[in-house]
């Protein structure tokens, strides 16, 4: 990294399909000055995130899209290494939604002081105790109304979010656990090292519906969903009375170049006076009592062994658009980041 100029990678074009190397753009420029009331924001951690590829398209569903010129935004981790707040300090370690830059300057509040006094290694608040972590959290306690007994359902179930999913349930006393994973190895970590009763291979030969029949004859109370598309089809085919569905994501949508099939059979949902509801992180960023609450809940299950979680670093700023494709073909383990410094 010079510490006299900027790299950014720019959208030169809107992908369709998968995103290519030459739909962005390298580039070198000046690093940014912050203004009065902002702070500049040494990048040492960029995460990898799905929904960073809806940010790419014209309409992201959400939230403003990447200007066709402009640099790709995605969470952060860095040090704050000039300051025109006088409520932060050179020197602290921040996380905030930034840029793929080595450099982000931006206003103070746009930043969040890392919660540091947990003791962890830097690349677990990418994760566990971060963004990950709290979405995990707070999608299946407060949204999915997890209780014990339960019986749960978690698709993605060896990514980021689904791999904590999975053990939160089995702590929260849930009586059967089952994750969906594309191909064979990726389900035998999410039994193994994330606490899977079971987990179905949707990229095999399994019969999707049929198979979720099988692993839940009762039903299903509770649909933590993080793909979409016929994956959630299928699990409204199984579920009990009274039961929820928190979306926590559509990832098998994003950058689709043609229409994702299902649900069709949203009259389950009525038939079985079931909720379905949506959430974002930042539903419990603007909580900060909430959210320390389960920190401190996720702090105390790591150190007694109870709750693993796995970081995949990569390193190179010039492999970054390679290094984010590996969210879409599997390609990585647990939570993708890319160290920058």
């Amino acid at each position: 990294m010079n510490p006299n100029s900027n790299r950014q990678w720019l959208l030169r074009r809107r992908p369709q399909g998968q995103v290519g190397r030459d739909d962005l753009e390298l580039a070198t420029s000046a690093v940014p000055t912050p203004a009065k009331g902002e702070v500049l924001v040494r990048v040492k951690l960029l995460c990898m995130d799905p929904t960073i590829r809806n940010f790419m398209d014209p309409d992201p569903g959400y939230g403003v899209p990447v200007a066709v010129g402009g640099v790709i935004r995605g969470v952060v981790i860095g040090e704050i290494v000039e300051s025109r707040d006088e409520t932060r300090a050179i020197g602290e370690l921040v996380w905030g939604f930034g840029e793929w830059s080595d450099y982000v300057a931006g206003p103070a509040a746009q930043f969040f002081p890392l919660p540091t006094r947990f003791g962890h290694p830097l690349p677990a608040y990418t994760h566990v105790l971060g963004t990950i972590g709290l979405t995990a959290h707070y999608g299946l306690h407060d949204v999915a109304g997890i209780h014990p007994g339960a019986t749960v359902l978690v698709s993605g179930a060896a990514g980021a979010v689904g791999s904590l999913v999975g053990q939160m349930a089995r702590i929260a006393g849930a009586s059967h656990i089952v994750g969906i994973a594309g191909g064979t190895d990726k389900c035998q970590r999410a039994v193994q090292r994330y606490g899977y009763d079971q987990c179905l291979d949707y990229k095999g030969d399994t019969k999707l519906d049929a198979a979720l029949g099988e692993a839940f004859p009762d039903g299903i109370d509770i649909v933590f969903e993080n793909v979409g598309g016929a994956i959630l089809e299928a699990a409204l085919n199984h579920l009990r009375k009274n039961a929820r569905v928190a979306l926590c994501g559509m990832i098998a949508r994003y950058g689709a170049t043609e229409t994702v099939p299902g649900p069709r059979n949203l009259w389950n949902l009525v038939v079985n006076t079931a909720r379905i509801e949506g959430f974002l992180v930042t539903d419990i960023l603007g909580d900060p009592a909430r959210s320390d609450k389960a920190l401190r809940e996720i702090d105390s299950w790591i150190r007694d062994g109870r709750l693993h979680y796995d970081v995949d670093v990569r390193t190179g700023f010039e492999n970054i658009p390679d290094i984010f494709n590996c969210l879409f073909t599997g390609a990585h383990t647990g939570r993708l980041v890319v160290q920058i410094d």
